[in-house]
């Protein structure tokens, strides 16, 4: 089985998808790491963001095995995948983990927007998503929560949804 978990930064992708992965006994990949691994996918590297070529794509789908977990927030080059796993967050609670990990204003801001339009569950097309919103609960029950729903095949894309009027105040910190 391929399993794709993606969200917005700071939303738990990195610890539920390593909790995934050993639960289902599958293989873990992080597109950082295997970026990191091959430098050449990297285009330009600005304001410390790195720029990533389209090859990455094409890497991935060599590289994987048959079955894996892929921890990403880069969906555009994900490779084709069975079940995708989408993280969420309450947009202040997001706001508050990227600020405890220093991320410039700007990029928390762009981040909370993304979380609050659910960038990435509506850049899928896929039927077989999953989201979980990350808030309050631990990773240990999300992922129980994950694996039930692929068991008992009850999808769940768009469930999930940040009241926009509440939010406003937050983005105008822009």
């Amino acid at each position: 089985m391929k399993i794709l978990v993606t969200g917005t930064p700071g939303t738990g992708k990195t610890t539920n998808s390593k909790k995934l992965a050993k639960a289902l006994k599958l293989p873990y990949f992080s597109t950082k790491e295997i970026i990191n691994d091959n430098p050449n996918v990297v285009e330009s590297v600005e304001k410390n963001v790195k720029i990533i070529k389209p090859c990455l794509k094409k890497l991935l789908e060599k590289f994987l095995p048959h079955s894996y977990v892929l921890d990403t927030h880069l969906i555009e080059y994900a490779p084709k995948v069975d079940v995708i796993v989408v993280l969420r967050c309450e947009p202040f609670t997001l706001a508050k983990r990227l600020k405890k990990r220093n991320y410039p204003k700007n990029k928390i801001m762009e981040n909370v927007e993304a979380e609050i339009v659910n960038y990435f569950s509506s850049s899928t097309n896929k039927n077989k998503v999953i989201e979980i919103d990350t808030s309050k609960i631990q990773s240990d029950e999300n992922v129980r929560k994950i694996m039930k729903i692929m068991r008992d095949k009850k999808w769940n894309k768009g469930l999930i949804v940040w009241d926009d009027k509440k939010y406003s105040k937050l983005l105008l910190k822009k």
